[in-house]
């Protein structure tokens, strides 16, 4: 039994009639897609794909959607995670970006959900009493 090459050249000197040709064409194709070189390889560069996409999402305060874009699509991914809308929670007291699960802003220190309950009258009333005192 010879050994077949798993190429479209091969495959289209193929006679179809030979089984023993065929099955060689086959086992010699099957060998080749069960290789551990290739696998590895294969996970090597989606794991390093989903990290970046992860590192461009975090940026945006999206790492999750950026390590899933990044790991699905590879370097399209990441252009798709540096068109997504930010994910960052803007601080009410000095416009700072902070991470969407952040209680503390990472400038001011202000906590972040007590200033953003606050109605537009208490502005306004802490602002007279900053003045008048």
């Amino acid at each position: 039994m010879s050994t077949a090459a798993c190429t479209f050249a091969a495959l289209a000197r193929l006679d179809r009639n030979d089984l023993d040709a065929v099955q060689a064409m086959l086992d010699s194709c099957i060998g080749i897609l069960l290789d551990v070189k290739l696998w590895a390889l294969a996970t090597g560069l989606t794991l390093a794909c989903a990290a970046i996409g992860a590192a461009i999402g975090y940026v945006k305060g999206r790492w999750l959607a950026g390590l899933v874009w990044g790991a699905a699509l590879g370097p399209i991914g990441w252009v798709v995670a540096v068109l997504m809308r930010s994910g960052l929670v803007e601080c009410p007291e000095c416009a700072a970006r902070n991470q969407p699960h952040a209680r503390r802003c990472r400038r001011c220190g202000v906590d972040i959900a007590t200033a953003a309950s606050r109605t537009a009258r208490s502005e306004m009333r802490r602002a007279d009493r900053s003045l008048s005192g």
